[in-house]
């Protein structure tokens, strides 16, 4: 009896233990939580640098290590996972031919300290050392002192065309891709390291390359450009879309899918290439030095294998990688031009717009398959693998008659999808913006930074939290949405999920008015994000004189207003509804940066400070909300005069509710109960209690209402009359 007794309280003493320990987990992580809120608020006044990385720590942070990899069939396990990844890494960087490289004289011009200073300077700050322990820091802050050295070292190279081991060596990183295997080698990108010293050597030599190659380059080649990005691409295959569906002319969209294309990028081929852009002589030699008996070790955790050699390849994170990879495929984007198949806007070839190694093929489905043929032969010669059965088709318009067909490449046939993803982008068949995925988006980005408790009730001040949302979720939420047609539904789904977290940010109940959360935060509604980010778009292409996209702009503004979706027509739309200059002004003489600042920031504030004066005139509930000077970037003195501790806090959140008509006094609740409710004042039972009343008037709270206005000076007082 004694011993059940006995276990029953082993038992009972070890599930209080349980609670306790719970318990004190739980008051950790409280506090933890309160000191992580109070570091982000302090932070976003005083310290950018430092708010921006507790955001980020507090990012979803997924596992993407394994203790299990799989090459082929062998599985590796444990100890024996470094050397997986040797394996792994030495077979991508070795090709299957034999070496044949030939050498050129030509001497290359002595460097500069001037432009090592430059390169110094463009170093980025804040990212991993090198395999030395150096970072760019160290160069930076003393540029004055290592300046001439350094020009020395590197004309001493440049002389002697004998690249340093240690400039070729690098430390490669492997990278999970989104939403894959961590079990598999090849669902990772191997991201590299480089000495700084390397970094500062191989921006000279970049720096001296660009200005020979650009000219060359394929106009619709938009990856790794200056000036351009990404949605240039994304542009092109919109606007290309939009006119086939406005002349009911059928348009297939076919991405293609490069296998491992940093990775297997074959050093003969590409020098030749360079060799036959007019790159020669002793630059040429260069090169061909940098790639020769170039090593890798790869870091898993914190260990690192032995050094693998790498003789096919270019090292991603390393400054010469982008500009000799745009090389590499300029020979196909050319190829496709020059055989003048492919989609038109006017006389504008606009078949294969590319950003880096992402071919997208626009085309009839009577040129598709010959532009197929073209990459298939192309890519054979310079041994690069398309996957086909990782490449997708669209029809993105239909026309009048449309037939389905089908496409291969080589034997193997190229899928058919409803919607496919092209440089983060969903297009579908019907051309329409995926709004349900924008919304999931939106959530999921806000949650995994903050959590669910999005409140003021939490200690977090409603500004930070804006701030938050403004620098980390709208750019994911509404990317791309510039060069897509946002139906007024579209904007409107968009707009209530930013409403309904404003409301949370602020603690104010679902009846607020939408202009109210605006005024009180500062901010600005989803369409004229919208509009702004169109704006820029279209500023940054008009200052691009020679830009495939300005051509296409030009053209648009030419046929006018029959191509009512066209980019230049919804871009008049915007200038227009703000009272700027017309499209056809801006092409002409762009303005400068700051001036288009300055002109647009004035024409926002003043649209919707107009639309939200006529709103409190109109709308009771907000009648007493006075709109700041420039009020979708000026946060109400409600808040901005609050300090980020969690008294000041609650202070404004009920002056927030009080303002904004949302606070329960008598009268609200009178009104809502249909007068079941009466609607006289509780504490003193002589009047009405309406705002006035409760602010002013109530004799029951006069002590603490004298209390703070003696705190006020003489000329901002109230004049109270009984």
């Amino acid at each position: 009896m004694n011993s059940h007794q006995n276990a029953d309280m082993e038992k009972i003493n070890l599930t209080i233990k349980k609670r306790k320990l719970r318990q004190l987990q739980r008051q950790a992580y409280a506090s933890k939580k309160e000191k992580f809120i109070n570091d982000i608020m302090q932070a976003s006044q005083k310290d950018s640098k430092t708010f921006h990385k507790l955001v980020k720590q507090q990012r979803s942070k997924h596992d993407t290590n394994t203790d299990i990899l799989y090459i082929g069939n062998k599985a590796f396990e444990g100890e024996k996972i470094l050397s997986a990844w040797q394996t792994h890494f030495e077979t991508l960087g070795t090709p299957n031919f034999d070496e044949n490289i030939f050498d050129l004289e030509q001497e290359i011009t002595k460097a500069t300290p001037t432009e090592i200073e430059s390169a110094i300077r463009k170093l980025n700050t804040g990212k991993a050392s090198d395999e030395n322990g150096i970072v760019s820091e160290h160069y930076i802050h003393a540029i004055d002192v290592i300046t001439d050295e350094i020009t020395d070292i590197i004309n001493q190279i440049f002389e002697e065309l004998d690249v340093p081991q240690s400039l070729k060596n690098g430390i490669l990183t492997p990278v999970l891709k989104k939403k894959k295997d961590k079990t598999i080698p090849g669902n990772y990108r191997g991201i590299v390291v480089t000495s700084i010293f390397s970094k500062i050597f191989e921006t000279i030599i970049k720096d001296r390359l660009e200005p020979e190659l650009f000219p060359s380059q394929n106009n619709l080649q938009r990856g790794f450009t200056e000036g351009a990005s990404s949605l240039f691409t994304a542009f092109i295959v919109s606007e290309t879309t939009m006119l086939y569906k406005f002349l009911k002319i059928v348009l297939e969209l076919l991405t293609l899918d490069a296998e491992k294309a940093f990775d297997t990028v074959t050093h003969e081929i590409m020098l030749n290439k360079m060799f036959h852009d007019g790159i020669r002589g002793d630059m040429w030699v260069l090169l061909k030095n940098i790639y020769t008996n170039m090593t890798l070790q790869v870091k898993w955790g914190d260990q690192t294998t032995q050094h693998v050699n790498i003789q096919q390849g270019i090292r991603q994170g390393a400054k010469l990688s982008t500009l000799l990879y745009k090389r590499y495929n300029n020979t196909i984007l050319n190829a496709i031009t020059g055989s003048h198949l492919g989609a038109k806007i006017g006389t504008i070839c606009v078949a294969s717009p590319t950003c880096a190694d992402d071919i997208a093929l626009l085309g009839e489905p009577h040129d598709i398959q010959a532009m197929l043929n073209i990459i298939e032969f192309h890519t054979k010669r310079d041994m690069v693998k398309i996957n086909p059965e990782k490449s997708e088709v669209l029809c993105t318009s239909k026309g009048k008659n449309y037939q389905q067909k089908a496409y291969t490449l080589g034997e193997k046939q190229i899928n058919r999808v409803d919607k496919l993803k092209h440089l983060g982008i969903t297009r579908n068949v019907k051309s329409k913006v995926n709004t349900d995925e924008r919304l999931k988006t939106g959530r999921q980005t806000i949650y995994a930074l903050l959590g669910s408790g999005l409140h003021a009730r939490t200690g977090m001040c409603p500004l930070v939290l804006y701030k938050i949302w403004k620098t980390y979720v709208v750019p994911r939420y509404l990317y791309g949405l510039e060069v897509q047609i946002c139906t007024k539904a579209d904007i409107y789904e968009l707009e209530k999920l930013q409403r309904k977290l404003f409301r949370q940010f602020l603690s104010l109940p679902e009846r607020t008015a939408s202009s109210a959360l605006y005024i009180l935060l500062g901010a600005e509604p989803v369409e004229t994000v919208l509009d702004r980010n169109m704006l820029s778009l279209f500023l940054t292409i008009s200052r691009l004189d020679n830009a495939i996209e300005k051509k296409i702009l030009k053209w648009e503004l030419e046929i006018g207003k029959d191509f009512t979706e066209s980019f230049i027509n919804r871009i008049d739309k915007i200038l227009n509804k703000y009272s700027l200059p017309n499209p056809k002004e801006i092409l002409e003489n762009p303005p400068s940066k700051y001036k288009w600042k300055n002109m647009l920031k004035k024409a926002i504030n003043t649209y919707w400070s107009n639309i939200w004066k006529e709103e409190c005139l109109i709308k009771t509930t907000i009648k007493y909300l006075t709109i700041q000077e420039n009020p979708t970037e000026n946060p109400h003195n409600i808040w901005k005069a609050a300090r980020n501790n969690q008294n000041d806090i609650r202070k404004a959140e009920f002056k927030s509710r009080l303002i904004t008509g949302t606070y329960m006094l008598q009268t609200t609740k009178a009104k809502f109960s249909k007068n079941q409710i009466s609607g006289i004042c509780e504490l003193c039972t002589k009047a009405e209690e309406d705002i006035k009343h409760f602010l002013l008037d109530c004799e029951s709270l006069e002590s603490v209402r004298l209390k703070q206005m003696n705190k006020l000076p003489i000329s901002n007082r109230v004049e109270r009359g009984r």
